[in-house]
């Protein structure tokens, strides 16, 4: 049985307060959240993140809410093809912080294209470091979930699939975002072919014609195919929404996203 989760990025930045967002998560019915480490958190010393991350836990704890991965938005900057040692360092604050809150995925951006550096030797790079990542994690106890992203990097399934067999470690994986292959690819082709190597999924639609992100069924995805490509790997983890937040009415996205992907997968 599968879970549902909302990111914290569905909320505009200055209302990301952890503990509001986690309150309004459980009484919109969610089953986990899915938070993000910042700025902040490499600025902190080892020990005060533990009691930022511990007091977030212990409210999770209060509330029956998961913390079932935390993402970070830092790899576009702190990026692993032309700064890999400065990317394992974000990495290993995130799988701190992930095994503080209890989360078993952390979401890595696997590097950000530059025209500078031939492509081959982009997957080589991000290849490399992700294998220093892997011993990162496995010390934590925690999975990385590599994202399908706007990074003008591996941009098919076989790419990605490439990647992850390359790597050939068993705690480096995909966090696959449903709405991220459009317009160049289709996503029920990327779940069949990526499989079991799926450890978590983001849920958002994109409008091909508007060319925009937006909540499930109010874009060109085929729901019926992804649920039975879903179904037909076995999958059986989160599925976290992950759609654009609303200025006028931030809260407004996490209901109609909760209630769209009640009746797509439940």
């Amino acid at each position: 049985m599968v879970k549902l989760g909302v990111s914290i990025w569905c909320l505009p930045k200055p209302l990301r307060n952890p503990y509001e967002f986690m309150a309004k998560a459980k009484e919109i019915g969610y089953d986990g959240v899915e938070l993000a480490i910042v700025d902040e958190d490499l600025e902190l010393s080892s020990s005060e993140r533990t009691r930022k991350w511990k007091s977030i836990l212990e409210k999770a704890k209060t509330l029956d809410i998961e913390i079932p991965s935390i993402a970070s938005g830092l790899y576009w900057r702190y990026n692993m093809v032309t700064d890999g040692e400065s990317a394992l360092k974000v990495l290993k604050i995130q799988c701190e912080v992930a095994a503080t809150v209890n989360a078993h995925v952390v979401l890595v951006i696997p590097g950000v294209a530059v025209s500078e550096i031939n492509y081959l030797e982009h997957f080589t790079r991000v290849a490399r470091v992700l294998k220093k990542a892997s011993k990162i994690a496995e010390d934590y106890n925690v999975i990385i979930g590599l994202e399908p992203s706007w990074n003008r990097l591996f941009p098919s399934p076989l790419d990605f699939k490439k990647l992850i067999d390359e790597v050939g470690e068993k705690n480096v994986k995909v966090y696959f975002d449903v709405g991220n292959t459009l317009p160049h690819s289709l996503p029920e082709h990327w779940i069949r072919i990526l499989g079991k190597d799926i450890v978590q999924v983001h849920v958002k639609d994109f409008n091909i014609d508007e060319l925009k992100f937006g909540i499930p069924q109010t874009g060109s995805i085929n729901w019926d195919a992804v649920k039975t490509a879903l179904w037909d790997i076995g999958y059986q983890g989160y599925l976290v929404a992950e759609v654009p937040w609303d200025m006028a009415n931030p809260y407004k996205p996490l209901y109609e996203v909760y209630i769209k992907m009640r009746e797509i997968f439940l």
